[in-house]
């Protein structure tokens, strides 16, 4: 009874406070992560539709800002058939969902059935099928070899901009007015 009485005692002496209970909770920290995950593979779908695959060492999922961040990473992206439409590979991937905007850093490579770009940085502005690349750049396309830099062109790369251009490749004499 002794014992029960010192705890009962010890409890009201150092138990919450009504004021300690009231306190209010600090809101995260926007810069942690909603989602760490490691040796992952995650699908993205709009509607019913396969959109991208992304497999990554390691992805931070942010769901307010709607932003992915993956490390070490290949992204598969299908068109609106199912069909595989590109591959990115890069040492970093931002996916920004809320802008439909990907940013893929280091050793990126982006690749179609219409050819290969090679560059450290790539701008994919989903939403009007345009890539940048402001660094420089190797664009392989039939053979052909493009190399330059700040690289704007499309997907299909059916045409492509580029500053300080040189080529490799096969020129037919029909193709050029001398």
């Amino acid at each position: 009874m002794r014992t029960l009485c010192l705890l009962c005692v010890l409890l009201f002496s150092f138990g919450c406070k009504q004021a300690d209970l009231g306190a209010p909770t600090p809101t995260m920290e926007r810069g942690l992560p909603d989602e760490t995950s490691v040796n992952v593979s995650l699908s993205e779908y709009r509607d019913d539709r396969l959109e991208y695959i992304i497999q990554a060492k390691k992805m931070e999922r942010f769901t307010d800002r709607r932003m992915l961040y993956a490390y070490t990473v290949t992204l598969t992206s299908y068109d609106k058939d199912g069909i595989q439409s590109s591959v990115i590979k890069a040492d970093t991937t931002i996916v920004d969902d809320a802008r439909n905007i990907i940013f893929a850093n280091g050793n990126a490579v982006f690749e179609t059935p219409d050819g290969k770009l090679q560059t450290s940085r790539i701008v994919w502005e989903r939403n009007l099928d345009i890539l940048t690349a402001p660094a420089n750049v190797v664009l392989t396309r039939s053979g052909d070899v493009l190399r330059g830099s700040n690289l704007k062109t499309n997907t299909k790369f059916s045409y492509a901009e580029l500053e300080e251009v040189s080529a490799e490749g096969i020129v037919d004499e029909k193709d050029y007015r001398w």
